[in-house]
């Protein structure tokens, strides 16, 4: 597959840390690479290793069309932000170049209340609730409910707006919060769900979904607001055979009647003893990185296949029988998460963890003179690891090792690491 694509020209949207691993790859398989976002060089680390960039912003889609041309690039990718996918479509089609997706997928994948429908359809369980266009409407829900509740913007991602709510007295303000996130003024009114999250992969190729990964979710909440974020996953999932047997067929008949044909899909669920609530789907590279974790174990690099898409409109020498959720080693990934709204004066210790025993892969997310998100959002977090281990006790020891080699520190020598252990909320 490399040497089919070596010289062709391919045209990543966007400059982020995590883009600059998708530069790595293509640049790796023989591929001339381009970039091009508004953000300049300095801030832009997968420009500062592209063959070559351009500074048009996304929005300005007739222009990144002319850049095309003019460049003869061969094909376009994006990936890890919801808010690039329509950029991604239109320019793809004024191009005449390949698109993973479309508009219906895009917004299926993009908007909670599409998303949620969807799934309804094809008999896939989802989180009791409703969608509120006004605050009357929440507090009609919320009056018939028992609380906790969970609202978030239906058409939001990263943890972006999502809050707990206690109570009546609070709804007013966890409304507004909520609201003010949503560009379509849609709030999402669902039931807290105070149970076990997993998380499932998807490889599609030609209109054939493939389960590629299961994994246990172990989030970090923030302690105002209730609001939350992926704190670790751990592969494979402890109901990997349960999911297969109740859920499976209908999120593939899901994907499969709503056109979603290539790419990678995964998806956020709840379970209890009564079922799966499907909450969340990603149609993109996403920020778990689940495909470090497959390509280690199965050999089936999702990047890859993506990248072979976007040049040729087609993947070839895909192996299904390699596909599959029961990875021959426990693996995880975990977010560092840092001390939020605090400005970073010293970010050292990635490389050091990169080269420890058991680390897969490891990115960066936040640098000296970044400030830190705010609490339960992804913009919160520091970076990224993804390691393996013999079994559960190993994965413990690992973390706890690269724990003590990474260093980030405030102007006055304070740490920056929040200091949760590995898996302290499973």
């Amino acid at each position: 597959m490399k040497n089919t694509l070596k010289d062709k020209r391919l045209l990543f949207l966007g400059s982020t840390p995590n883009i600059a691993g998708m530069v790595k790859t293509a640049k790796e398989m023989g591929v001339y690479v381009l970039v091009t976002d508004n953000k300049s060089l300095e801030n832009a680390p997968a420009k500062q290793i592209a063959d070559e960039y351009a500074d048009i912003s996304l929005a300005d889609i007739d222009k990144v069309v002319d850049y095309i041309k003019e460049k003869n690039v061969d094909g376009v990718l994006t990936g890890f932000s919801d808010s690039y996918l329509a950029y991604y479509e239109e320019i793809c089609e004024k191009s005449g170049l390949p698109c993973y997706g479309d508009k219906k997928t895009f917004a299926i994948a993009t908007d909670k209340m599409c998303f949620k429908k969807a799934c309804d359809e094809s008999g896939v369980g989802t989180i009791p609730g409703i969608n509120a266009y006004s605050y009357e409407e929440a507090l009609e829900f919320a009056e018939k409910s028992s609380f906790p509740l969970m609202l978030k913007p239906a058409d939001n991602s990263g943890s972006r707006g999502v809050i707990k709510c206690e109570s009546l007295d609070d709804l007013k303000n966890a409304y507004e919060y909520a609201l003010s996130f949503s560009p379509t003024k849609n709030v999402m009114c669902e039931r807290f769900m105070a149970c076990d999250g997993i998380g499932v992969s998807y490889q599609l190729i030609n209109g054939e979904a493939y389960l590629s990964s299961t994994c246990d979710r172990v989030n970090y909440c923030a302690a105002g607001d209730g609001s939350s974020i992926t704190g670790d996953l751990l592969y494979p999932s402890k109901y990997t055979d349960r999911y297969i047997k109740e859920m499976d067929e209908s999120v593939k008949k899901m994907l499969r009647v709503n056109g979603f044909n290539h790419g990678m899909v995964s998806l956020q669920s709840f379970v209890d003893d009564e079922g799966f609530y499907m909450c969340e789907m990603c149609y993109r590279p996403s920020g778990g990185h689940h495909y470090i974790l497959i390509k280690d174990q199965n050999g089936i690099d999702g990047l890859e296949l993506l990248i072979e898409f976007a040049l040729t409109g087609k993947v070839e020498g895909y192996n299904s029988e390699n596909e599959t959720p029961y990875f021959k080693e426990m693996c995880a990934m975990t977010h560092i998460v840092g001390k939020p709204l605090q400005e970073i004066a010293v970010a050292e210790g990635f490389d050091t963890v990169a080269k420890l025993d058991g680390v897969i892969d490891v990115s960066q997310a936040l640098f000296a003179g970044d400030t830190v998100g705010k609490d339960g959002t992804t913009a919160q977090v520091l970076g990224s690891v993804w390691f393996k281990a013999a079994d559960f006790d190993g994965l413990c020891a690992a973390a706890d090792t690269y724990n003590k080699a990474l260093c980030f520190k405030d102007a006055e020598g304070n740490t920056l690491l929040k200091g949760r252990k590995f898996t302290e909320t499973h």
